[in-house]
């Protein structure tokens, strides 16, 4: 049914030459050389030989007369944007604080996130990549983008996206927060310092706190702390965080602890912390140089 719907909205787009359609049927336009206005709309977007989808959620409010930033939100392996969408808050915060977010889908329900992770997009070298920097040029060329402030953030597979993009997309994204995922980028070898703020579950049985087949939540803060070369101790940040603030160009390491298992939007929102809440708060402090 979603795929037939996402087979319907290509067609049309390429009628309009715009490539996506609006749930109310109006267009406004923005900055970009296209049409948005608020509200979901799926987009599809032709890469690497196949026809690619994301969903884009334009907040209440978005008139396209000002940049506003831009959140992807990345599924885990099985899942899907729309799953996403339900399930990690992130549209509700784009809503109450004006940014534009997108949910991508990976082929195949999954995603090529580095040497560890994951399906069969990590076996066949699937350039995700290269599909979501497409993404944030497709977005940016349809909106109002402001594109200093473009972020990623990702749950489990998604999570490990959000480290790849970290390791090797600093160019385009400001921060990233990577959820329930170690860093299986090897090597890891970002541009620029850039903020990333990871939240691990202490009772995660698929991606152990401690380590396993992924790294550790600790590996993983220290070796980002390495990279960003941050100096000083940590402190504690909304109650659950680890924080390193004293990094080159002023970027920030965070590990945010949670007591749940992988899946674990929902207890960090019991526990005060929303995920989308503490990143977003993080998220706004930093730019693109």
């Amino acid at each position: 049914m979603r795929a037939a719907r996402s087979i319907q909205l290509f067609a049309v787009g390429l009628l309009v030459g715009c490539g996506t359609t609006h749930r109310n049927g109006g267009a406004i336009s923005g900055c970009g050389s296209g049409f948005l206005q608020p509200g979901d709309q799926t987009v599809m977007l032709p890469f690497g030989g196949v026809a690619r989808d994301y969903i884009l959620h334009v907040p209440t409010g978005y008139d396209g007369n000002s940049p506003v930033p831009l959140v992807l939100d990345i599924h885990g392996l099985t899942s899907n944007a729309f799953e996403q969408e339900l399930l990690s808050g992130w549209r509700q915060k784009a809503d109450a604080s004006g940014f534009i977010v997108v949910y991508p889908d990976g082929l195949n329900a999954s995603w090529n996130g580095g040497s560890l992770c994951c399906g069969t997009s990590q076996m066949n070298g699937v350039d995700d990549e290269g599909f979501l920097r497409t993404v944030v040029a497709k977005v940016s060329q349809d909106g109002c983008i402001d594109p200093k402030r473009v972020y990623a953030t990702g749950l489990s597979n998604g999570g490990a996206m959000s480290h790849l993009l970290a390791c090797r997309a600093a160019d385009l994204f400001a921060a990233t927060a990577p959820v329930s995922m170690g860093n299986g980028t090897m090597p890891c070898q970002p541009s620029r310092p850039l903020s990333v703020i990871m939240f691990r579950g202490t009772s995660d049985l698929l991606v152990p706190y401690a380590g396993g087949t992924f790294p550790g939540a600790q590996a993983d803060f220290d070796q980002w702390t390495e990279l960003d070369h941050c100096t000083g101790a940590p402190e504690t940040t909304q109650g659950i965080c680890s924080t390193n603030k004293q990094c080159a160009g002023g970027a920030e390491v965070s590990l945010c602890t949670i007591n749940a298992g992988h899946v674990l939007y929902a207890q960090a929102a019991a526990q005060g912390a929303p995920v989308p809440d503490v990143v977003w708060e993080a998220f706004q402090s930093h730019t693109l140089p």
